[in-house]
């Protein structure tokens, strides 16, 4: 009981902080964030040039279309023609289908306009405009999951995994698609739903029940 109220205060604190840390970002920090991002790169052209270069990779591997289709060949190849890598591949489709469908929902339900309409927070409640679906960015959500996976089965390159969606949540800001806040809550949505599901597809292994019987003497001649 102590141990789920523990973890129940943990999860309420890490909420309150994003919840605090977003409020910020929407009072202000959000533009100070980009017109700094916008300086940096006017200033820095060489930089800009390379990023400019790389985008239309970035726009490929960070798009969701790109990962959920990679990760359901993944299953596919796995629950088909290589076992070993249908447990990964039902943990990569099922995690990044929920991530995408929750934030899905979520944008659509706050209705907030991107940065290219307007460079401080307005929401509009329930629409389907694509001009108004900027909170939460959907692919940040997806690159931080990726990411919190990958961490899990190869934890000592997390900071490489991290980095990559940190990367992919800079290029959504950098672009104009998304504001710094969006990026925030696309992450927590990514990592939440990702450890919501992964005790569900990725249970723990324990000994099977396949132990030989006690030694049982044979009795004498």
């Amino acid at each position: 009981m102590s141990v789920s109220s523990g973890r129940l205060g943990r999860q309420l604190a890490s909420l309150a902080i994003l919840i605090a840390i977003l409020v910020v970002f929407f009072l202000g920090a959000d533009k100070w964030t980009i017109d700094s991002i916008k300086l940096f790169l006017l200033e820095h052209g060489t930089i800009n040039a390379i990023l400019r270069k790389i985008d239309p990779i970035c726009n490929f591997l960070y798009h969701g279309a790109t990962q959920i289709t990679a990760a359901f060949i993944l299953f596919i190849t796995g629950k088909y023609l290589y076992r070993p890598l249908y447990r990964v591949g039902r943990m990569f489709f099922y995690t990044l289908c929920a991530s995408g469908l929750t934030v899905q929902i979520i944008k659509h339900l706050v209705g907030r306009a991107r940065p290219r309409i307007i460079d401080s927070f307005i929401a509009i409640g329930p629409s389907l405009h694509v001009d108004y679906d900027s909170f939460p960015s959907g692919h940040t959500a997806l690159a931080f999951s990726i990411a919190c996976i990958l961490s899990s089965y190869f934890k000592r390159y997390s900071v490489i995994f991290y980095s990559f969606a940190v990367l992919a949540g800079f290029d959504r800001v950098k672009a104009g698609s998304h504001f710094p806040s969006d990026v925030i809550a696309g992450a927590f949505v990514g990592m939440a739903v990702t450890k919501l599901l992964g005790p569900w597809l990725r249970p723990e292994i324990h000994p099977t029940a396949h132990t030989p019987p006690p030694h049982q003497g044979q009795s004498g001649n």
